[in-house]
């Protein structure tokens, strides 16, 4: 068995599977992702051991809680098969940054998750209440969290594009690499620059305006006396921040793992002005989305 040099191992053959099933036999313990050569080979695991393909198919599991047995094929093309029972996949990537984008999305969107749901409350407009007393807690969480994930996510962006990370938590410095890779790797006049780097620059902008020598190295400790930051705990204003971390999200997966790209497809702003009804929303477009096309020096 081989790595293919990013998340699963190779089953190219006989030899190879023959020691895949010694070690779901005997040993060590193992939970990893595999990527089989061919489902003749993959068919021939589960009839060894008497696992009907068939009924295999009908949830693309396997669950042997006496063998502790878990075997599931995954719709990105790999099949995980773990001897420890039912446990967590391990890390995402062999990417250090991709992980700590992943899993920083994950407590935001936990976060945000939990956001919306007190704002559905009734009783948040209480100011004696539970749910208006919780939202003092959930602003410095979502605001440092955010302002963390921005960071790991430019620092993915920047590990991808084979550009050294630079050793900062100042959003300022990390975006002005983010944007100098941009235009040097023909990222520009994207979706990706457009709908993502865009908004996330809105937040670079508005740290920059926090009067007092703001700390974004000490976020984490509420190490800043004069940030005033206020978040509006509305659904529409918290879906709108969240489609974007959402579709930079997508990105960076898509990024990592694709050869092409959907959200670096060049010509935006020709698309935009192509599907203009009017002279005036062509201008409209050209002024918006018009930088993109100039190289940042």
């Amino acid at each position: 068995m081989n790595s293919n040099g990013k998340e699963y191992i190779c089953i190219n053959n006989q030899n190879d599977l023959n020691y895949l099933i010694e070690r779901i036999e005997n040993g060590p313990l193992f939970a990893e992702a595999f990527k089989f050569d061919n489902n003749r080979i993959f068919i021939e695991l589960l009839n060894y051991f008497e696992i009907d393909y068939k009924e295999f198919k009908k949830g693309y599991f396997y669950f042997d809680e006496n063998r502790d047995l878990h075997i599931s094929e995954s719709e990105f093309g790999y099949t995980w098969i773990s001897t420890y029972g039912l446990v967590a996949k391990g890390k995402s990537t062999r990417n250090k940054f991709v992980n700590s984008c992943k899993n920083q999305y994950t407590v935001v969107s936990l976060l945000f998750e939990k956001a919306k749901e007190i704002c559905e409350s009734d009783r948040v407009y209480d100011v004696d209440g539970y749910e208006f007393g919780y939202l003092s807690k959930l602003t410095p969480a979502l605001f440092h969290n955010v302002l963390f994930y921005i960071e790991v996510f430019g620092k993915a962006y920047l590990s991808l594009s084979d550009v050294n990370v630079p050793h900062t938590h100042e959003l300022a410095k990390l975006f002005a690499k983010v944007n100098e890779t941009i235009y040097k790797k023909s990222h520009n006049d994207t979706m990706f620059q457009a709908h993502i780097i865009a908004e996330f620059e809105k937040v670079v902008e508005y740290i920059e305006s926090i009067p007092g020598d703001f700390k974004e190295h000490f976020v984490k400790y509420d190490d800043n006396s004069e940030d005033g930051t206020v978040i509006r705990f509305n659904i529409d204003s918290l879906d709108e921040i969240q489609k974007t971390i959402d579709m930079s999200n997508d990105f960076i997966s898509s990024y990592y793992y694709d050869d092409d790209v959907m959200y670096l497809k060049s010509g935006l702003l020709d698309r935009l002005i192509n599907n203009a009804m009017t002279e005036d929303e062509k201008q409209q477009i050209i002024n918006k989305y018009g930088y993109m096309r100039r190289r940042n020096n």
